[in-house]
């Protein structure tokens, strides 16, 4: 029975393959590279995907690309570079990712509806700069929701469609156009999203709209975010009035980083990008483990 136990794990290890019942976090330890998000704000539009689905939106007005965390024996530096979103004629933050999530429990929704479940990590305003892009798609999320904790930390898990780089320096050269889309053919890569306001005073959380971030109450914040604010809630939450509703606008400290897996990056930074398992190798690994759990 253990030894049967082991061979499904290790199977669907070999696989890929995840998933989770509940919205709990998923867990997930932060590697490199990464792309930090940069002044970042969390908007949720309760019923914007369907009357059962909610939409949790990302944005932010820039975001850094780093190599890695530290370096030279345990110094600060770091490999990275930083990209705007806002220019003195364009001062609206682009949207960095996009969740699907059911109203009901919170758990993450998988649908193919345009602009959902979606990374979107685009070039910057820059055009002589360093710029980078990073598109992908969301596979899972999580939250946590123990008391008194309660939403201030969510997860997800995505895999890369593609990157792409511009004017990358010296100590970034390799970084080139769909490397890291290749690294992570085989794996997902994670998300880690902190909001330190959380949902401690609010019920239903995914039932209500509400936005989050550093002096969102602030209403020259609000008006910067107002092309994402137009299909929120005109009535808000209290009394009887407890979904469908706008909560308010929430002052937070919001931190996300958008990082690939440490395969990928072991790779990468070994320089044996061409020395990739291809997916032929990897079948090959399952049918040996089906020989072993056979026997």
């Amino acid at each position: 029975m253990k030894k049967t136990r082991l061979c499904v794990l290790g199977l669907a290890a070999s696989l890929g393959l995840t998933g989770s019942a509940h919205a709990t976090l998923i867990g997930l330890t932060q590697s490199y590279p990464d792309v930090s998000l940069n002044n970042t704000y969390l908007i949720y539009d309760n019923n914007a995907v369907d009357s059962n689905t909610g939409l949790l939106k990302v944005v932010s007005f820039g975001s850094t690309l780093s190599k890695d965390s530290v370096l030279n024996g345990g110094s600060s530096v770091t490999h990275s570079v930083t990209q705007l979103y806002t220019s003195s004629t364009d001062h609206t933050p682009d949207t960095m990712l996009t969740i699907a999530i059911r109203r009901s429990n919170g758990n993450w929704y998988q649908t193919n509806a345009t602009g959902v479940n979606e990374v979107t990590i685009d070039f910057g305003q820059s055009t002589s700069g360093a710029s980078f892009s990073w598109q992908g798609q969301i596979t899972n999320f999580g939250w946590d929701d123990r008391s008194g904790y309660f939403g201030k930390q969510m997860d997800a898990t995505w895999t890369m469609d593609s990157d792409q780089y511009v004017n990358m320096p010296s100590d970034l050269s390799n970084f080139v156009d769909g490397m890291l889309t290749s690294a992570m053919a085989s794996f997902e890569g994670g998300i880690n999203i902190s909001n330190s306001a959380g949902f401690t005073n609010m019920s239903n959380p995914w039932q209500r709209d509400w936005v989050f971030g550093g002096g969102v109450s602030n209403k020259a914040i609000q008006n910067l975010l107002t092309p994402y604010l137009k299909g929120l809630a005109n009535q808000n939450c209290g009394g009887r009035r407890t979904s469908n509703c706008f909560q308010g606008f929430i002052d937070s400290n919001v931190f996300a980083d958008v990082f690939v897996p440490v395969p990928p990056a072991a790779f990468l930074w070994a320089g044996a990008l061409a020395t990739l398992v291809p997916s032929m190798r990897r079948m090959k690994n399952n049918k040996l483990f089906l020989k072993e759990c056979s026997t």
